[in-house]
């Protein structure tokens, strides 16, 4: 391989459940790496382990991805479609001495006791049949035969690492049930598609010596390896279902209404810094600034407060328009004028879009609250009446013009504290909690605007009766 050899990549997950957050992240480097070198990516389904296989799966990840703005050249590759070739590279390694057959449906042990000539010294699995060369009649699989000595890779990300071969198993090649193992499966078709980069995590550097051994065996060029590191939780645990649930799930962020720039952003930086302080990249600048050189050792913390903050940056420079459109699926069927009206007066306070309803909530339904809370702690109820009857008398009066915008009914409010004498609390208070129910809110103004005069009326005066 040389540095003119154009790049081609591949993500190569398993079709065993949901997109996993580790997996979007591989998926997104071998991405930016490719598109930074004018290369290729392509998505390969490793469905092999047909035990594993979970029906639906692959589209999931299909549309996760895609969703990304992860985008794949050609078509799906599907591995089991290529179950012959593996077939075919099994039995080669065997007659080229790199393999054995090994009579036995149990793809652990081999279903009777090691060679303790083979187990002397050793920490792992040596087979009693090394030296098998002929198909056995009955079942059987096909296990590589490790050698002495030691191995080396030239990992991108981690430099040389050196493996004792006397700790690498037999490894199973090729199964009794007629299918390759990821093993042999994954090493034949990354040489057959010209693969040029491996990319996954460092998980897999302990299987590294037997992948090298199979391309030395078949007088493959080697690709480059490079072994990323391990999304972990603030704890230092990797992040795993069977710890922290649907958290890492790349479908759960989706359906928490997180914008895809704003988690693909923050999963570039899981493990890969661009240099420098800058954190917040578009699509296009990620590609640019990529590359394999800067990408960390150590395991990198996933921080859920950290990508909310990426989250809020996105939804506050979304277009209006775009921001409506976003918010749909989250909006209790709110459409139109109306929900782009409450996102222009939430987006400034809005992080996941699944929070749009609880903070827009009482638009829809004026929440019971205790009248009480109409009174401003600096304010009475009789100023407190006073300063909503003077609000009502003048919304009442207001024509058409005045209703269109926040910043007109604003200069209203303004007016009606002016020319009554009374102080902002007896008046912009009040009339936030009749039209709320609610201490926080968005500005009385922007409260009146979403509502629209008949309905802002209607809750005044409600209020106004709670206070006689």
């Amino acid at each position: 391989m040389t540095d003119s050899t154009p790049v081609r990549v591949r993500f190569a997950p398993s079709p065993t459940g949901e997109l996993h957050l580790g997996g979007a992240r591989t998926a997104l480097y071998e991405y930016l790496f490719a598109k930074h070198h004018g290369g290729q990516v392509f998505l390969r389904i490793e469905d092999t382990d047909q035990k594993r296989f979970v029906s639906g799966s692959m589209d999931r990840f299909i549309d996760d991805l895609a969703w990304l703005g992860i985008a794949f050249d050609g078509e799906p590759i599907i591995q089991s479609g290529n179950a012959e070739r593996h077939r075919e590279i099994a039995h080669e390694l065997v007659k080229r001495g790199a393999a054995y057959y090994e009579p036995t449906t149990d793809e652990t042990h081999g279903g009777k006791r090691t060679d303790d000539e083979y187990r002397a010294g050793r920490t792992a699995y040596r087979g009693q049949d090394r030296d098998l060369t002929t198909q056995p009649d009955g079942p059987f699989v096909i296990r590589l035969k490790v050698p002495d000595g030691t191995i080396a890779l030239n990992d991108v990300v981690r430099g040389r690492v050196e493996f004792d071969l006397a700790t690498v198993d037999d490894a199973v090649l090729f199964k009794s049930d007629g299918m390759g193992t990821y093993h042999l499966a994954a090493m034949v078709d990354d040489h057959d598609m010209g693969i040029t980069h491996i990319m996954r995590t460092e998980e897999w550097l302990p299987s590294s010596p037997k992948h090298l051994l199979i391309f030395q065996a078949m007088g493959w060029e080697v690709p480059q390896f490079a072994h990323l590191p391990l999304i972990l939780a603030l704890d230092g645990k990797k992040l795993s279902k069977r710890i922290h649930g649907e958290a890492v799930w790349v479908s759960t962020y989706r359906k928490q209404g997180y914008l895809p720039q704003a988690l693909t952003n923050y999963l570039a930086l899981l493990g890969w810094n661009p240099g420098g302080d800058r954190e917040l990249m578009t699509h296009d600048e990620l590609i640019e600034a990529f590359s394999l050189d800067r990408v960390h050792k150590a395991g990198a913390k996933f921080d859920q407060a950290k990508l909310d903050a990426f989250q809020a940056h996105y939804v506050q420079a979304l277009p209006i328009d775009e921001l409506t459109k976003q918010l749909e699926p989250f909006a209790n069927g709110l459409v139109g004028d109306e929900l782009r009206k409450l996102a222009t007066i939430v987006q400034g306070r809005l992080g996941k879009l699944s929070d749009f309803a609880s903070l827009t909530h009482y638009f829809c339904e004026l929440p019971v609250y205790d009248p009480a809370l109409l009174v401003f702690k600096k304010s009475s109820p009789a100023t407190t009446k006073l300063g909503l009857q003077a609000a009502v008398e003048q919304l009442e009066r207001a024509g058409e013009e005045t209703w269109q915008s926040e910043e007109t009914l604003a200069q209203l409010l303004e007016r009606v504290v002016e020319v009554s004498g009374l102080t902002n609390g007896d008046v912009f208070w009040p009339v936030r909690v009749a039209l709320t129910g609610q201490e926080r809110s968005p500005s009385p103004a922007e409260c009146l605007w979403v509502l629209g005069k008949e309905e802002s009326l209607k809750r005044l005066g409600q209020a106004l009766e709670h206070l006689k």
